[in-house]
């Protein structure tokens, strides 16, 4: 179902960087394998991670998620489920602020999405043909909330949630929403 080559034995590897496999795999309901592997960014580059996304399909390689894609995917599942898309931000727009970066490389080891079951039973219904999966979206947002607390200062992500609710909402041109995603631009 996987690329053999780049999934053995239940996790993502990597043959770029530190080759090995990843810190965690995790699988979404819709076989999207989602990787934490080591980064070397921020403010404790010995804790931070990156997130790479794997196809269940036998030629498909792992790439690393763009904003610009939980973003997009978003924006399509919000013109079918307004409301549960707003809920779902508003959700994370939470977890955000109550959420602690890794304190130490044990307590990375030992992560466990902590928003997904709450979240597929929520939202459970909101499933757009084409887009991922309210699991998968769950997990990249919950890592992506841990990755950005590790730096202090950092609010990028933050505001990306926070635009993608309003531009769900009618609120916000989608186009200042694709320049802060893509070109890192705030206007």
């Amino acid at each position: 179902m996987y690329n053999p080559t780049y999934f053995k034995d239940g996790d993502m590897w990597q043959y770029r960087g530190p080759k090995g496999p990843a810190i965690h795999t995790f699988t979404a309901a819709d076989g999207t394998a989602i990787g934490m592997f080591q980064g070397k960014k921020g403010a404790r580059p010995d804790l931070d991670f990156r997130v790479k996304i794997l196809q269940p399909k036998v030629e498909a390689k792992p790439f690393l998620l763009p904003h610009d894609e939980w973003v997009v995917d978003l924006l399509l599942k919000g013109q079918h489920y307004q409301e549960e898309v707003v809920q779902l931000l508003d959700y994370y727009l939470v977890f955000y602020d109550n959420c602690f970066p890794f304190a130490s490389l044990e307590e990375r080891a030992r992560y466990s999405p902590i928003t997904l079951q709450e979240v597929e039973r929520r939202f459970e219904n909101v499933s757009v043909p084409g887009t991922m999966s309210i699991g998968g979206v769950a997990i990249i947002l919950e890592l992506f909330c841990l990755c950005e607390k590790q730096t202090p200062g950092a609010h990028q992500f933050k505001l990306a949630l926070q635009w993608t609710k309003e531009c769900v909402l009618g609120q916000r041109d989608f186009k200042n929403l694709l320049n802060l995603v893509i070109r890192h631009r705030e206007y």
